[in-house]
Parts: C-alpha cells; sequence; structure tokens
C-alpha cells in the first residue's frame, strides 16, 4: 500500500514540474529575393535535408515518389531544394516546370562542380540574348529555347562535335542543308548565331509538329525522330517521362530535358545561386552589314579597315577560309560581310582599292613529266575516280607533259585589278 502511495505522488509531482507551454509565434515570410545567393561559391554542400521546412520536404517526397528512388538523391542536395521553393511554378513553352530527381542534380551540378562552365554560358547568354531570342520569337517559339543552345554548345558559334555537329545549335550538316544552311569549303552557316537559330527554330517546330509535345520534340532534336518513335513504339507511350524510365533511350537523350531545365531555372535565377552577370562586348556580333560583290582577303579589309583581323574573323564565324565566299550569279550574287554599323561609310570608301580574287570550286592542274593519275589524286587528296569524272576526254594511261587536268577542288587566284563596282 506504501508502495502504490508513493509511486501516485511521484507521478503527480512531475506533472507539476512540466514547463508551461510557450506561445508559438508564427515563422517570418521567407524573404524572396535574387539577392541573396542560396549557394556559396566554393562551398561544398551536405546532402542533408532540413526537416522542419515544410516545403522543402514536400518537393522531396515528390521527387522520390516521380523517381521510385528510396532514401537516395544522388546529387540533388538540400540547398538546391531550398532555392527551388521560391522559383516553382516556373514553366517552359507554356507549361509548369514539375520536380525531378534529375533536374536537381544539375542544379547542383551547375551550382557545383560545373560553376566556372555554367558562369561561361551564363556571360554569352548575357551577350546573345537580345540578338537571338527575338528570332525565335518571330519564329513563335518560346524565348527560352535560347537555353537549349546553352546546353548544346555553351552558346559557342565554333562548337565542334565528334558526330561532326558544328556550332551554337549542333546541327549535322544534312539536316543543316536541308533548313537551308550552306556548308562548303568556304563557309559554314551553321557557325552564323542568326543563319543557325532561325533554322533550328523552324527544325524544331516541324518536330513539335511531329510528336505534339516538346519534350518529345526536344528529345527528337538529341538523338534523332527515328530513334525517339520506335521508343514510343516499344513503350506503347507518348510521355518523355515514361520514356526515360526504360533503356529505351540513351543516358545523353534522358538527361536531356532535365539538363535543359536546370539552365532555364538556375539562368532565370542567376543572383539567386550567386552568378553575377556582365556581358562581355567581346561576345557581341555586329548586326549591320556590308553588301560585297566580289570576293576579298579578309586581312586586306581589317587592314583598310583598321581592325584586327581576329575581330573581323569573329564578327563573321561562318568563313572557313581567310577570304570572303566566291560569287555566282545565280546562287550568291552578292555577300554580306557583318561590321561594325560606325565602320559601314569607311568600308564604302575603302572597297574600291580591294585587290579581287578570283574564287572558284575547281582548279586547273598542268600535267608535268612524270605525273600520273594515282600522283595528282594524292596531291590534292581527292579520288582519281573524280578526276575522270570531270575530264572524260583524258585517258589515264595517256596523260601528256602541258595537258590540263581540270580537278574539283577550291581554287584561289588573286587579280591585279581593283574591284570593278557597279
Amino acid at each position: 500500500m506504501k508502495f502504490f502511495v508513493l509511486l501516485i505522488s511521484i507521478f503527480f509531482a512531475a506533472c507539476q514540474s512540466q514547463p508551461k507551454p510557450l506561445a508559438v509565434e508564427a515563422p517570418p515570410m521567407p524573404v524572396v529575393s535574387d539577392e541573396k545567393p542560396a549557394v556559396p561559391p566554393d562551398q561544398p554542400i551536405q546532402p542533408r535535408f532540413c526537416k522542419d521546412d515544410v516545403y522543402t520536404q514536400y518537393i522531396r517526397e515528390e521527387y522520390l515518389k516521380a523517381n521510385r528512388i528510396p532514401n537516395a538523391l544522388g546529387h540533388a542536395h538540400e540547398e538546391s531544394f531550398k532555392a527551388l521553393r521560391y522559383q516553382l511554378p516556373l514553366e517552359f513553352a507554356g507549361a509548369p516546370i514539375e520536380p525531378s530527381v534529375a533536374v536537381l542534380s544539375w542544379i547542383s551540378y551547375f551550382t557545383g562542380r560545373g560553376r566556372s562552365e555554367f558562369l561561361l554560358w551564363l556571360v554569352r547568354s548575357a551577350s546573345f540574348r537580345d540578338a537571338l531570342q527575338p528570332l525565335l520569337e518571330k519564329e513563335g517559339l518560346p524565348p527560352e529555347f535560347l537555353y537549349l543552345a546553352m546546353i548544346e554548345s555553351g552558346l559557342s558559334n565554333y562548337a565542334y562535335s565528334r558526330a561532326r555537329a558544328s556550332g551554337a545549335w549542333q546541327f549535322m550538316k544534312p539536316t543543316a542543308e536541308s533548313y537551308g544552311l550552306a556548308v562548303n569549303y568556304w563557309i559554314d552557316e551553321r557557325r552564323d548565331h542568326s543563319k543557325s537559330t532561325l533554322a533550328a527554330a523552324r527544325y524544331l517546330k516541324d518536330l513539335h509538329q511531329q510528336f505534339g509535345d516538346w519534350y518529345l520534340a526536344l528529345a527528337a532534336y538529341n538523338a534523332g525522330p527515328g530513334k525517339v518513335l520506335r521508343a514510343m513504339k516499344s513503350a506503347n507511350s507518348r510521355d518523355y517521362w515514361t520514356l526515360v524510365k526504360t533503356p529505351l533511350l540513351r543516358p545523353e537523350t534522358k538527361n536531356y530535358v532535365p539538363k535543359l531545365l536546370a539552365a532555364l531555372i538556375v539562368a532565370s535565377h542567376a543572383s539567386t545561386y550567386g552568378f553575377d552577370i556582365v556581358a562581355d562586348v567581346r561576345n557581341r556580333v555586329p548586326q549591320a552589314k556590308v553588301s560585297l560583290q566580289n570576293a576579298y582577303s579578309m586581312s586586306e579589309i581589317a587592314t583598310k579597315l583598321g581592325v584586327p583581323e581576329s575581330s573581323l574573323a569573329r564578327w563573321n564565324p561562318e568563313l572557313l577560309q581567310a577570304v570572303t565566299p566566291p560569287l555566282h550569279p545565280d546562287l550568291r550574287p552578292r555577300y554580306e560581310l557583318r561590321i561594325p554599323a560606325a565602320l559601314v561609310s569607311r568600308f564604302t570608301s575603302i572597297e574600291p582599292e580591294l585587290e579581287r580574287l578570283a574564287l572558284s570550286d575547281v582548279k586547273v592542274h598542268k600535267i608535268r613529266k612524270g605525273d600520273t593519275l594515282a600522283s595528282i589524286a594524292r596531291l590534292y587528296k581527292i579520288s582519281a575516280r573524280k578526276i575522270i569524272e570531270m575530264n572524260p576526254a583524258v585517258k589515264p594511261q595517256r596523260l601528256r607533259p602541258g595537258q590540263s587536268l581540270t580537278v574539283p577542288v577550291p581554287s584561289v587566284q588573286r587579280n591585279s585589278l581593283q574591284a570593278r563596282l557597279p
């Protein structure tokens, strides 16, 4: 009996000793501002989550549920979630961006190990945005498609892949030519930012019309329409995120859309992620053009304009040789060269002094003693069959010294006369 009395007294004493509950104050409203960097530069981020942040927990659970990854988030870090909660909903092509572990992984990469590279991309985008986004909108594409060129090439006109894709939009030659871009010995219009942007916009519109979905169109831009169509047929699905969960697409294509969405999120809130962006004037390409009626040496043009030849080449990245391309009455009667507007009148005054160049896509070879068809083919790095096709009247076994052969290779000949202008 005494034992039970003692137990009851201890229980009441414990209850009376508990502190009174404190009044719960409402948490302060978060400051939504792009001025506060969510990821300190060069600071390692630990993969942990703030458990008292309800919204962060919600996004985390949604990512886990959508991707069926139990208790793991790969490279998706707490700081990326905290920054992302202030930025959603964010739209791509008119549709809200849905949470995805892959998107968070790319955000963490762009703000972590890939930070310096992404900063370079942001500087280029700041330099090219005003020139390229109106071209996309002119073709009916949302302006955020600019970031497709960012993940394709870092917005570099000189990018060239192992698969021989070239330019900011990474066009393959057959696709580029089918959309009106010239690719030959003299010029590669895949490297012209304006021309290639218009071609890319038209190609993307055609892909969207074919697939009826922007994410599938983007996958087709990366992998080719045939591969995406086969994957859709095998999976019996028209949903990009469903195809991503199958082995039917390559890892590069599975990461293509998440990488683009992550680039859009970070670039749209650059200050939040600690990026301080200032456009580099050296990246800007002048929009003024002069119409050339003859082919000229780039070196001579630069000298007479009083600008470095490297600057003239940077303003005209499509030019592959040190000359402007040959002109043809039907195919290319004139060529437009980009220069700053302040130099247009100067060019008009010095053009009559420029030396004309005779350019052609064939070269005349005079046969010398000891020449054979095989040795001539090796000299010009072409096949003997092409030489025979260009010279059907010539017998390969009877080449005579002094005889002329037409060889299908580009030729540059200087003319001592000054340019003749109408």
